[in-house]
Protein backbone atom coordinates (compact mmCIF):
# COMPACT_ATOMS: atom_id res chain seq x y z
CA UNK A 1 0.00 0.00 0.00
CA UNK A 2 3.10 2.57 1.21
CA UNK A 3 3.63 2.55 -3.01
CA UNK A 4 0.80 4.18 -3.67
CA UNK A 5 2.11 7.64 -1.97
CA UNK A 6 4.31 7.30 -4.92
CA UNK A 7 1.83 7.20 -7.84
CA UNK A 8 2.59 9.72 -10.65
CA UNK A 9 -0.34 11.20 -12.32
CA UNK A 10 -0.55 13.15 -15.43
CA UNK A 11 -3.10 16.05 -14.76
CA UNK A 12 -4.15 17.13 -18.25
CA UNK A 13 -6.17 20.04 -18.09
CA UNK A 14 -8.64 18.74 -20.58
CA UNK A 15 -12.00 20.79 -21.08
CA UNK A 16 -14.57 19.43 -18.58
CA UNK A 17 -17.32 17.91 -20.36
CA UNK A 18 -21.05 17.90 -19.74
CA UNK A 19 -23.05 15.31 -18.31
CA UNK A 20 -26.05 14.77 -21.16
CA UNK A 21 -23.14 14.09 -23.61
CA UNK A 22 -20.38 13.17 -21.50
CA UNK A 23 -17.82 11.65 -24.09
CA UNK A 24 -17.96 13.51 -27.20
CA UNK A 25 -18.61 17.38 -26.79
CA UNK A 26 -15.80 19.36 -24.83
CA UNK A 27 -17.33 21.88 -22.52
CA UNK A 28 -16.72 23.26 -19.73
CA UNK A 29 -19.06 22.37 -16.53
CA UNK A 30 -19.23 23.91 -13.39
CA UNK A 31 -20.52 22.00 -10.45
CA UNK A 32 -21.32 23.46 -7.28
CA UNK A 33 -23.59 20.77 -5.65
CA UNK A 34 -22.99 17.12 -4.42
CA UNK A 35 -25.40 15.83 -6.82
CA UNK A 36 -23.92 17.12 -9.91
CA UNK A 37 -20.51 15.61 -8.68
CA UNK A 38 -21.82 12.31 -7.84
CA UNK A 39 -23.11 11.82 -11.23
CA UNK A 40 -19.49 12.48 -12.65
CA UNK A 41 -18.18 9.90 -10.06
CA UNK A 42 -20.89 7.11 -11.28
CA UNK A 43 -19.51 7.91 -14.72
CA UNK A 44 -15.83 6.67 -13.59
CA UNK A 45 -17.47 3.42 -13.32
CA UNK A 46 -18.99 3.37 -17.21
CA UNK A 47 -18.59 0.34 -19.16
CA UNK A 48 -17.98 3.13 -22.20
CA UNK A 49 -13.97 3.84 -21.82
CA UNK A 50 -14.31 7.27 -23.32
CA UNK A 51 -16.87 8.36 -20.68
CA UNK A 52 -14.83 6.63 -17.89
CA UNK A 53 -11.73 8.44 -18.94
CA UNK A 54 -13.81 11.46 -19.39
CA UNK A 55 -14.82 11.55 -16.06
CA UNK A 56 -11.52 10.82 -14.51
CA UNK A 57 -9.84 13.47 -16.18
CA UNK A 58 -13.25 16.39 -15.35
CA UNK A 59 -12.96 15.15 -11.54
CA UNK A 60 -9.07 16.24 -11.63
CA UNK A 61 -9.78 19.46 -13.64
CA UNK A 62 -12.21 20.24 -11.04
CA UNK A 63 -10.33 19.55 -8.04
CA UNK A 64 -6.93 21.15 -9.73
CA UNK A 65 -9.86 24.49 -10.21
CA UNK A 66 -11.15 23.90 -6.48
CA UNK A 67 -7.46 24.16 -5.25
CA UNK A 68 -6.13 27.02 -7.41
CA UNK A 69 -9.07 29.41 -6.53
CA UNK A 70 -10.26 27.67 -3.42
CA UNK A 71 -13.98 28.14 -4.59
CA UNK A 72 -15.72 27.16 -1.17
CA UNK A 73 -18.81 25.73 -3.34
CA UNK A 74 -17.18 23.88 -5.50
CA UNK A 75 -14.69 22.75 -2.50
CA UNK A 76 -17.88 21.38 -0.30
CA UNK A 77 -19.59 19.57 -3.48
CA UNK A 78 -16.39 17.72 -4.26
CA UNK A 79 -15.50 16.91 -0.44
CA UNK A 80 -19.11 15.74 0.10
CA UNK A 81 -19.51 13.68 -3.08
CA UNK A 82 -15.94 12.39 -2.75
CA UNK A 83 -16.80 11.04 0.63
CA UNK A 84 -19.77 9.59 -0.03
CA UNK A 85 -19.00 7.27 -3.48
CA UNK A 86 -15.62 6.55 -0.88
CA UNK A 87 -17.68 5.34 1.93
CA UNK A 88 -20.19 3.33 -0.52
CA UNK A 89 -17.03 1.36 -1.40
CA UNK A 90 -18.42 0.81 -4.78
CA UNK A 91 -14.97 0.07 -6.01
CA UNK A 92 -11.41 0.29 -4.28
CA UNK A 93 -9.31 1.83 -6.98
CA UNK A 94 -11.73 4.56 -7.29
CA UNK A 95 -11.13 5.07 -3.82
CA UNK A 96 -7.82 5.39 -3.90
CA UNK A 97 -7.45 7.58 -7.04
CA UNK A 98 -9.85 9.69 -5.21
CA UNK A 99 -8.00 10.26 -1.85
CA UNK A 100 -5.05 11.18 -3.49
CA UNK A 101 -6.65 14.17 -5.18
CA UNK A 102 -8.00 15.18 -1.72
CA UNK A 103 -4.20 17.00 -0.73
CA UNK A 104 -5.15 19.56 -3.80
CA UNK A 105 -7.99 21.32 -2.86
CA UNK A 106 -9.25 20.90 0.59
CA UNK A 107 -7.32 22.51 3.91
CA UNK A 108 -6.84 22.19 7.49
CA UNK A 109 -10.68 22.44 7.98
CA UNK A 110 -11.53 19.48 6.03
CA UNK A 111 -9.54 17.50 7.88
CA UNK A 112 -11.85 16.14 10.56
CA UNK A 113 -14.11 15.29 7.86
CA UNK A 114 -11.64 13.43 5.95
CA UNK A 115 -10.22 11.23 9.48
CA UNK A 116 -13.56 9.78 9.64
CA UNK A 117 -12.71 7.84 6.64
CA UNK A 118 -9.84 5.59 8.86
CA UNK A 119 -12.55 3.81 10.40
CA UNK A 120 -12.53 1.57 7.24
CA UNK A 121 -9.32 -0.28 7.53
CA UNK A 122 -8.77 -0.58 4.02
CA UNK A 123 -8.13 2.81 3.27
CA UNK A 124 -7.05 3.68 6.55
CA UNK A 125 -3.30 4.26 5.57
CA UNK A 126 -3.64 6.21 2.36
CA UNK A 127 -6.53 8.43 4.10
CA UNK A 128 -3.70 9.45 6.37
CA UNK A 129 -1.15 10.03 3.77
CA UNK A 130 -3.38 12.11 2.73
CA UNK A 131 -4.16 14.16 5.28
CA UNK A 132 -0.40 14.41 6.14
CA UNK A 133 -0.56 16.25 2.61
CA UNK A 134 -2.89 18.75 3.27
CA UNK A 135 -1.62 22.05 4.59
CA UNK A 136 -2.47 22.98 8.09
CA UNK A 137 -3.23 19.71 8.79
CA UNK A 138 -0.56 19.35 12.06
CA UNK A 139 -3.34 19.78 14.35
CA UNK A 140 -5.49 17.21 13.13
CA UNK A 141 -2.53 14.70 12.92
CA UNK A 142 -1.99 15.49 16.61
CA UNK A 143 -5.39 14.84 17.61
CA UNK A 144 -5.69 11.65 15.73
CA UNK A 145 -2.70 10.54 17.86
CA UNK A 146 -3.42 11.88 21.26
CA UNK A 147 -7.06 10.11 20.63
CA UNK A 148 -6.00 6.57 19.54
CA UNK A 149 -2.75 6.77 21.44
CA UNK A 150 -3.33 3.33 23.09
CA UNK A 151 -4.34 1.94 19.99
CA UNK A 152 -2.63 3.16 17.28
CA UNK A 153 -2.11 1.84 13.54
CA UNK A 154 -0.64 3.11 10.66
CA UNK A 155 2.28 4.85 12.61
CA UNK A 156 4.39 5.01 9.30
CA UNK A 157 1.75 6.99 7.52
CA UNK A 158 1.24 9.14 10.66
CA UNK A 159 4.68 9.92 11.00
CA UNK A 160 4.96 10.93 7.61
CA UNK A 161 2.18 13.45 8.19
CA UNK A 162 4.41 14.42 11.61
CA UNK A 163 7.13 14.85 9.18
CA UNK A 164 5.48 16.80 6.54
CA UNK A 165 3.56 19.03 8.67
CA UNK A 166 6.54 19.77 10.82
CA UNK A 167 4.91 18.38 14.30
CA UNK A 168 7.60 19.52 16.96
CA UNK A 169 5.78 18.63 20.05
CA UNK A 170 5.62 14.85 18.85
CA UNK A 171 9.35 13.67 19.01
CA UNK A 172 9.39 11.94 22.12
CA UNK A 173 6.28 10.62 20.41
CA UNK A 174 7.91 9.57 17.64
CA UNK A 175 11.17 7.77 19.26
CA UNK A 176 8.69 5.68 21.26
CA UNK A 177 7.10 4.53 18.23
CA UNK A 178 10.38 2.81 17.18
CA UNK A 179 10.48 -0.03 19.77
CA UNK A 180 8.83 -3.10 17.63
CA UNK A 181 8.46 -0.75 14.50
CA UNK A 182 9.32 -2.63 10.65
CA UNK A 183 11.68 -1.35 8.74
CA UNK A 184 9.25 0.63 6.42
CA UNK A 185 7.91 2.22 9.92
CA UNK A 186 11.48 3.58 10.87
CA UNK A 187 12.48 5.07 7.64
CA UNK A 188 9.07 7.12 7.94
CA UNK A 189 9.93 7.65 11.30
CA UNK A 190 13.38 8.86 11.43
CA UNK A 191 12.83 11.14 7.97
CA UNK A 192 10.28 13.14 10.45
CA UNK A 193 12.53 12.96 13.42
CA UNK A 194 15.09 14.39 10.97
CA UNK A 195 12.88 17.45 10.93
CA UNK A 196 11.36 18.42 13.91
CA UNK A 197 14.72 16.71 16.18
CA UNK A 198 16.00 19.17 18.96
CA UNK A 199 18.55 17.95 20.26
CA UNK A 200 21.84 15.68 19.88
CA UNK A 201 20.04 13.09 21.49
CA UNK A 202 17.99 12.85 18.84
CA UNK A 203 20.35 12.91 16.19
CA UNK A 204 22.02 10.16 17.37
CA UNK A 205 19.17 8.00 18.35
CA UNK A 206 18.47 8.41 14.18
CA UNK A 207 21.98 8.01 13.29
CA UNK A 208 21.92 4.32 15.35
CA UNK A 209 19.25 3.43 14.01
CA UNK A 210 20.03 4.39 10.33
CA UNK A 211 23.58 2.58 10.89
CA UNK A 212 21.32 -0.80 11.40
CA UNK A 213 19.30 0.20 8.21
CA UNK A 214 22.10 0.39 6.49
CA UNK A 215 23.75 -3.12 7.35
CA UNK A 216 20.06 -4.75 6.34
CA UNK A 217 20.30 -7.16 2.94
CA UNK A 218 17.08 -5.57 1.73
CA UNK A 219 17.52 -2.40 -0.70
CA UNK A 220 14.76 -0.06 0.57
CA UNK A 221 16.42 -0.21 4.46
CA UNK A 222 19.85 0.13 3.13
CA UNK A 223 19.38 2.78 0.87
CA UNK A 224 17.16 4.44 3.25
CA UNK A 225 19.78 4.10 5.77
CA UNK A 226 22.28 5.66 3.51
CA UNK A 227 20.16 8.61 2.94
CA UNK A 228 20.05 9.24 6.70
CA UNK A 229 23.33 8.94 7.25
CA UNK A 230 23.87 10.88 4.53
CA UNK A 231 21.98 14.04 5.77
CA UNK A 232 23.74 13.72 8.48
CA UNK A 233 27.33 13.19 8.43
CA UNK A 234 27.31 15.14 5.35
CA UNK A 235 30.70 14.96 3.48
CA UNK A 236 31.94 12.76 6.28
CA UNK A 237 29.79 9.97 4.68
CA UNK A 238 32.14 9.87 1.76
CA UNK A 239 33.86 6.82 2.62
CA UNK A 240 30.66 5.11 3.73
CA UNK A 241 29.06 6.26 0.03
CA UNK A 242 32.40 4.76 -1.81
CA UNK A 243 31.61 1.66 -0.52
CA UNK A 244 28.27 1.06 -1.32
CA UNK A 245 29.75 1.68 -4.58
CA UNK A 246 30.92 -1.79 -4.85
CA UNK A 247 27.67 -3.41 -4.03
CA UNK A 248 26.31 -5.96 -6.08
CA UNK A 249 22.95 -4.25 -5.87
CA UNK A 250 22.37 -1.96 -8.44
CA UNK A 251 19.58 0.71 -6.44
CA UNK A 252 22.15 0.57 -3.44
CA UNK A 253 25.26 1.48 -5.94
CA UNK A 254 23.16 4.18 -8.26
CA UNK A 255 21.56 5.94 -5.31
CA UNK A 256 25.25 6.11 -3.57
CA UNK A 257 26.01 7.91 -6.63
CA UNK A 258 23.02 10.05 -6.39
CA UNK A 259 23.90 10.70 -3.30
CA UNK A 260 27.35 11.96 -3.93
CA UNK A 261 26.51 14.34 -6.09
CA UNK A 262 26.58 17.09 -3.84
CA UNK A 263 30.04 16.70 -3.12
CA UNK A 264 31.13 16.45 -6.25
CA UNK A 265 34.74 17.85 -7.56
CA UNK A 266 37.66 15.70 -9.21
CA UNK A 267 38.89 14.16 -6.87
CA UNK A 268 35.35 12.57 -5.86
CA UNK A 269 34.74 11.87 -9.74
CA UNK A 270 38.46 10.07 -10.24
CA UNK A 271 37.70 7.77 -6.69
CA UNK A 272 34.36 6.50 -8.61
CA UNK A 273 35.81 5.78 -11.73
CA UNK A 274 38.25 3.69 -10.11
CA UNK A 275 35.20 1.91 -8.10
CA UNK A 276 32.84 1.81 -11.13
CA UNK A 277 34.62 0.46 -14.28
CA UNK A 278 33.64 -2.79 -15.05
CA UNK A 279 30.31 -4.42 -15.58
CA UNK A 280 27.01 -2.90 -14.78
CA UNK A 281 28.83 -0.55 -12.69
CA UNK A 282 30.71 1.16 -15.63
CA UNK A 283 27.07 1.61 -17.05
CA UNK A 284 26.06 3.54 -14.17
CA UNK A 285 28.80 5.12 -14.61
CA UNK A 286 28.36 6.79 -17.61
CA UNK A 287 25.15 8.09 -16.97
CA UNK A 288 26.52 9.58 -13.60
CA UNK A 289 29.38 11.34 -15.15
CA UNK A 290 26.28 13.05 -18.15
CA UNK A 291 24.34 14.09 -15.07
CA UNK A 292 27.04 15.83 -13.69
CA UNK A 293 28.06 17.51 -16.78
CA UNK A 294 31.80 16.14 -16.03
CA UNK A 295 34.24 15.39 -19.31
CA UNK A 296 37.16 14.56 -17.41
CA UNK A 297 36.04 10.56 -18.40
CA UNK A 298 35.33 11.39 -22.30
CA UNK A 299 37.65 8.94 -23.95
CA UNK A 300 35.92 6.08 -21.68
CA UNK A 301 32.35 7.31 -22.47
CA UNK A 302 33.58 7.57 -26.44
CA UNK A 303 34.70 4.21 -26.21
CA UNK A 304 31.05 3.04 -25.49
CA UNK A 305 29.65 4.24 -28.74
CA UNK A 306 31.31 1.15 -30.15
CA UNK A 307 29.96 -1.24 -27.66
CA UNK A 308 27.90 -4.27 -28.71
CA UNK A 309 25.43 -3.89 -26.05
CA UNK A 310 22.92 -1.07 -27.03
CA UNK A 311 22.54 0.38 -23.32
CA UNK A 312 26.26 1.30 -23.13
CA UNK A 313 25.67 3.28 -26.32
CA UNK A 314 22.38 4.91 -25.71
CA UNK A 315 24.14 5.77 -22.26
CA UNK A 316 27.03 7.72 -23.33
CA UNK A 317 25.16 9.48 -26.34
CA UNK A 318 22.88 10.63 -23.23
CA UNK A 319 25.74 11.56 -21.36
CA UNK A 320 27.56 13.21 -24.66
CA UNK A 321 25.37 15.71 -25.30
CA UNK A 322 24.71 16.60 -21.29
CA UNK A 323 28.15 17.16 -21.00
CA UNK A 324 28.32 19.10 -24.38
CA UNK A 325 32.20 18.15 -25.56
CA UNK A 326 33.14 18.91 -29.03
CA UNK A 327 34.83 15.50 -29.12
CA UNK A 328 32.40 13.10 -27.90
CA UNK A 329 29.61 15.18 -30.21
CA UNK A 330 31.88 14.76 -33.08
CA UNK A 331 31.90 10.92 -32.07
CA UNK A 332 28.24 10.82 -32.17
CA UNK A 333 27.75 13.06 -35.66
CA UNK A 334 28.72 9.59 -37.71
CA UNK A 335 25.48 7.62 -35.81
CA UNK A 336 22.89 10.28 -36.79
CA UNK A 337 20.23 8.46 -38.82
CA UNK A 338 21.89 5.04 -37.78
CA UNK A 339 20.06 2.35 -35.70
CA UNK A 340 20.33 4.68 -32.25
CA UNK A 341 18.57 7.66 -34.02
CA UNK A 342 15.90 7.86 -31.44
CA UNK A 343 17.95 8.89 -28.68
CA UNK A 344 19.99 10.67 -30.70
CA UNK A 345 16.88 12.88 -31.46
CA UNK A 346 15.57 12.80 -28.15
CA UNK A 347 19.21 14.41 -26.63
CA UNK A 348 19.19 16.84 -29.23
CA UNK A 349 15.63 17.90 -28.37
CA UNK A 350 16.76 18.92 -25.03
CA UNK A 351 20.50 19.67 -25.98
CA UNK A 352 21.55 22.81 -24.44
CA UNK A 353 24.75 23.56 -26.63
CA UNK A 354 25.28 25.03 -29.68
CA UNK A 355 22.02 23.09 -31.36
CA UNK A 356 22.41 24.68 -34.91
CA UNK A 357 26.21 24.45 -35.32
CA UNK A 358 25.78 20.56 -34.74
CA UNK A 359 22.83 20.45 -36.98
CA UNK A 360 23.91 22.31 -39.05
CA UNK A 361 27.11 20.49 -39.70
CA UNK A 362 25.12 17.00 -39.88
CA UNK A 363 22.89 17.98 -42.48
CA UNK A 364 25.96 18.64 -44.87
CA UNK A 365 26.88 14.94 -44.22
CA UNK A 366 26.01 11.46 -46.02
CA UNK A 367 21.98 11.29 -46.76
CA UNK A 368 20.76 9.33 -43.58
CA UNK A 369 22.58 12.13 -41.73
CA UNK A 370 20.98 15.00 -43.76
CA UNK A 371 17.11 13.13 -43.12
CA UNK A 372 18.32 12.70 -39.66
CA UNK A 373 18.96 16.19 -38.50
CA UNK A 374 15.82 17.40 -40.71
CA UNK A 375 13.89 14.79 -39.08
CA UNK A 376 15.31 16.93 -35.58
CA UNK A 377 14.32 19.84 -37.32
CA UNK A 378 10.98 19.66 -37.55
CA UNK A 379 10.88 18.77 -34.05
CA UNK A 380 12.55 21.87 -32.83
CA UNK A 381 12.69 24.39 -35.79
CA UNK A 382 15.38 27.20 -35.44
CA UNK A 383 15.41 29.83 -38.27
CA UNK A 384 19.11 29.76 -38.03
CA UNK A 385 18.74 26.71 -39.82
CA UNK A 386 16.82 28.23 -42.32
CA UNK A 387 19.62 28.13 -45.16
CA UNK A 388 20.58 24.65 -44.74
CA UNK A 389 16.80 23.11 -45.01
CA UNK A 390 16.78 24.85 -48.19
CA UNK A 391 19.52 23.55 -49.47
CA UNK A 392 17.88 20.31 -49.00
CA UNK A 393 15.24 20.93 -51.16
CA UNK A 394 16.93 20.59 -54.13
CA UNK A 395 17.71 17.45 -53.50
CA UNK A 396 18.04 14.37 -55.78
CA UNK A 397 16.95 12.41 -52.67
CA UNK A 398 13.14 12.35 -52.67
CA UNK A 399 12.92 11.14 -48.75
CA UNK A 400 15.25 14.06 -47.99
CA UNK A 401 13.04 16.43 -50.87
CA UNK A 402 10.28 15.40 -48.90
CA UNK A 403 11.50 16.14 -45.54
CA UNK A 404 13.23 19.21 -46.28
CA UNK A 405 9.73 20.79 -48.17
CA UNK A 406 8.24 19.83 -44.73
CA UNK A 407 10.33 21.47 -42.38
CA UNK A 408 11.27 24.24 -44.63
CA UNK A 409 7.80 26.28 -43.63
CA UNK A 410 8.62 26.17 -39.52
CA UNK A 411 12.08 27.92 -40.72
CA UNK A 412 10.77 30.22 -42.85
CA UNK A 413 11.57 34.00 -42.71
CA UNK A 414 10.04 36.90 -44.90
CA UNK A 415 13.36 37.38 -46.95
CA UNK A 416 12.33 33.81 -48.31
CA UNK A 417 8.83 35.35 -49.99
CA UNK A 418 10.72 35.53 -54.36
CA UNK A 419 12.48 31.70 -53.17
CA UNK A 420 9.00 30.37 -52.54
CA UNK A 421 7.02 31.98 -55.37
CA UNK A 422 9.24 30.07 -57.55
CA UNK A 423 8.73 26.96 -55.47
CA UNK A 424 4.77 27.72 -56.17
CA UNK A 425 5.28 28.06 -59.89
CA UNK A 426 7.07 24.40 -60.66
CA UNK A 427 7.05 22.26 -57.66
CA UNK A 428 5.47 19.11 -57.56
CA UNK A 429 0.95 18.90 -56.63
CA UNK A 430 2.01 16.87 -53.41
CA UNK A 431 4.86 20.16 -52.09
CA UNK A 432 1.77 23.09 -52.92
CA UNK A 433 0.66 22.63 -49.24
CA UNK A 434 4.14 23.14 -47.53
CA UNK A 435 4.74 25.83 -49.79
CA UNK A 436 1.46 27.48 -49.06
CA UNK A 437 1.80 27.14 -44.65
CA UNK A 438 5.58 28.72 -45.63
CA UNK A 439 4.16 31.82 -47.36
CA UNK A 440 1.50 31.87 -44.29
CA UNK A 441 4.28 31.61 -42.06
CA UNK A 442 6.70 34.28 -43.40
CA UNK A 443 4.34 36.57 -43.78
CA UNK A 444 2.39 35.91 -40.61
CA UNK A 445 3.80 39.36 -38.74
CA UNK A 446 3.57 41.45 -41.53
CA UNK A 447 1.43 44.79 -41.65
CA UNK A 448 -1.80 44.65 -44.10
CA UNK A 449 0.23 46.95 -46.81
CA UNK A 450 2.97 44.55 -47.16
CA UNK A 451 0.65 41.59 -47.65
CA UNK A 452 -1.49 43.49 -50.29
CA UNK A 453 2.15 44.60 -51.85
CA UNK A 454 2.66 40.41 -51.86
CA UNK A 455 -0.91 40.12 -53.84
CA UNK A 456 0.08 42.71 -56.60
CA UNK A 457 3.40 41.41 -57.18
CA UNK A 458 1.52 37.39 -58.42
CA UNK A 459 -0.39 39.87 -61.37
CA UNK A 460 1.87 37.77 -63.93
CA UNK A 461 1.14 34.53 -62.59
CA UNK A 462 0.21 31.89 -65.19
CA UNK A 463 -3.69 31.28 -64.72
CA UNK A 464 -3.47 27.70 -63.93
CA UNK A 465 -0.70 28.50 -61.22
CA UNK A 466 -2.78 30.96 -59.53
CA UNK A 467 -5.18 28.68 -57.79
CA UNK A 468 -2.41 27.34 -55.67
CA UNK A 469 -2.17 30.96 -54.61
CA UNK A 470 -5.79 30.72 -53.48
CA UNK A 471 -5.52 29.60 -49.53
CA UNK A 472 -2.43 31.46 -49.19
CA UNK A 473 -4.75 34.61 -49.77
CA UNK A 474 -6.83 33.16 -47.44
CA UNK A 475 -4.28 32.82 -44.87
CA UNK A 476 -3.39 36.36 -45.19
CA UNK A 477 -7.09 37.48 -44.93
CA UNK A 478 -6.92 41.28 -46.27
CA UNK A 479 -9.40 42.75 -47.86
CA UNK A 480 -7.88 42.48 -51.04
CA UNK A 481 -7.23 38.85 -50.48
CA UNK A 482 -10.74 38.03 -50.02
CA UNK A 483 -12.04 40.35 -53.07
CA UNK A 484 -9.31 38.33 -55.19
CA UNK A 485 -10.74 34.97 -53.74
CA UNK A 486 -14.46 36.47 -54.45
CA UNK A 487 -13.40 36.90 -57.73
CA UNK A 488 -12.22 34.32 -58.26
CA UNK A 489 -15.43 31.74 -56.86
CA UNK A 490 -17.60 34.20 -58.89
CA UNK A 491 -15.60 34.68 -62.50
CA UNK A 492 -12.98 32.11 -62.46
CA UNK A 493 -12.34 28.72 -63.96
CA UNK A 494 -11.21 27.06 -60.72
CA UNK A 495 -14.67 27.99 -58.56
CA UNK A 496 -14.27 24.87 -56.66
CA UNK A 497 -10.35 25.72 -55.15
CA UNK A 498 -11.44 29.12 -54.38
CA UNK A 499 -14.58 28.19 -52.44
CA UNK A 500 -12.02 25.95 -50.15
CA UNK A 501 -10.03 28.92 -49.95
CA UNK A 502 -12.94 31.49 -48.65
CA UNK A 503 -13.84 28.71 -46.16
CA UNK A 504 -10.55 29.29 -44.46
CA UNK A 505 -10.74 32.88 -44.09
CA UNK A 506 -10.94 33.05 -40.54
CA UNK A 507 -10.93 37.24 -39.73
CA UNK A 508 -14.95 37.70 -38.82
CA UNK A 509 -15.44 41.05 -40.69
CA UNK A 510 -15.72 38.95 -43.69
CA UNK A 511 -17.96 36.42 -42.39
CA UNK A 512 -21.32 37.74 -43.91
CA UNK A 513 -19.52 38.67 -46.47
CA UNK A 514 -18.16 35.05 -47.67
CA UNK A 515 -22.05 33.47 -46.52
CA UNK A 516 -23.60 35.94 -49.37
CA UNK A 517 -21.25 34.85 -51.92
CA UNK A 518 -21.75 30.84 -51.46
CA UNK A 519 -25.00 30.71 -50.63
Amino acid sequence: MKTLRNIVMIFAMMAMLPLQNFAQKPEKITCFDEECVSEILENMMSSNDSVAIAAYNTIIAMTDEAGMYHDSRMVSALKAAMISFIIEGKNPDENVFLILLFPKFCWADDCRDLMKLTENELIAYNVLMAVGDINGSGRCIENYIMQNHDNLKYKSALAYGVGKQHISSMEDELISWLKGADDNTKIEIYNALMVVKSSEKTTKIIEKGAKKLYKSKISSSKIAGMRLLTTIKGEKALLLLYKALQSTDGDVRREALELLKPFVNQEVVDVVVKKCNTGDALLDLIIWLGEIKNDSQMPLIIKQLSSTDPQYVEAAIRSVFLIDNQEGINAVKPMFGGVYQDVIKESMLTYEGDYRAVLDDVMQGNEQQKLAGLQIVECRPIKELNLRVRELVYSDNQEIRDEAYKVFKLVVVPGNMELLKEWMDYCKDKYVADVQMAMKNAMGNATTESKDSFVLTLKYVKPEIMPRYYKVFAYLGTELCVDKLIDAYTNGDYKEEAREALLLVEDKQFEQKIKEVLK
